[in-house]
């Protein structure tokens, strides 16, 4: 069996100028255009004024499109630096979704009281991956969904190139961010990992898509 891969719990996220320099890259038109599909599709059937949870929303460009459609939306991260983002960036787009600091592994939401959780981009840096997918289901309602989206463990160099080719960046930050996705490569998840988490979490089972860079994992919670 696959073993679940090592990480250290973090104490803190990704802060300051690095936090800064993230928001900017991730906030290209191209990128934006891409979120505001990709809320449509994550939200896919849920009734108007449903709960989401994003955990991790980095500087709060999913949040906000999520919010936009009519849901309620909260975001929590470990970063302080992002929840400020996060809220700045709802103030200026004039939607009401709300971002609170703390653990993925201990999320400040009562049980069963979410349809959705999202996490994109993130879940390779939890200390606590299982505990993290534990809470994931705690605050899940019965018949709601969990959906992570992450880097594929398993992604070639030529995967990360076509990816930060398809940003909008500069000829500087492509290269930045090609490093860092290559760095993150070997910190990420393969499409077993993410099916041996799952089973030792609440959850029990998974399913898992893996797309050359991208990796996307459904947990439901039962009904």
């Amino acid at each position: 069996m696959t073993d679940i891969r090592p990480y250290r719990p973090q104490a803190t996220g990704m802060e300051g100028p690095i936090a800064r320099w993230y928001a900017r890259i991730r906030g290209t038109a191209p990128q934006l255009a891409a979120v505001r599909a990709q809320a449509a599709q994550l939200t896919a059937g849920l009734p108007e004024g449903a709960r989401i949870l994003e955990v991790a929303p980095g500087p709060g460009y999913l949040a906000v499109e999520l919010a936009r459609l009519g849901f309620d939306v909260t975001g929590v991260d470990l970063s302080a630096t992002f929840v400020r983002l996060a809220t700045d960036t709802a103030r200026r787009a004039g939607v009401d979704a709300r971002f609170l600091r703390a653990d993925a592994a201990d999320l400040p939401l009562p049980d069963a009281s979410v349809d959705l959780v999202v996490c994109q981009a993130a879940f390779k840096n939890f200390g606590r991956p299982v505990a993290a997918l534990d809470e994931m289901h705690r605050v899940l309602r019965p018949g709601g969904t969990a959906v992570i989206g992450d880097m594929n463990g398993n992604a070639t160099a030529a995967d990360i190139r076509q990816e930060v080719d398809g940003m909008g960046l500069g000829r500087l930050n492509a290269a930045l961010t090609r490093a860092v996705l290559s760095g993150l490569r070997r910190r990420a998840y393969a499409a077993d990992h993410f099916r041996v988490a799952a089973a030792a979490s609440a959850f029990g089972t998974c399913e898992v898509r893996a797309e050359g860079l991208s990796l996307e994992v459904r947990l439901p919670r039962a009904a």
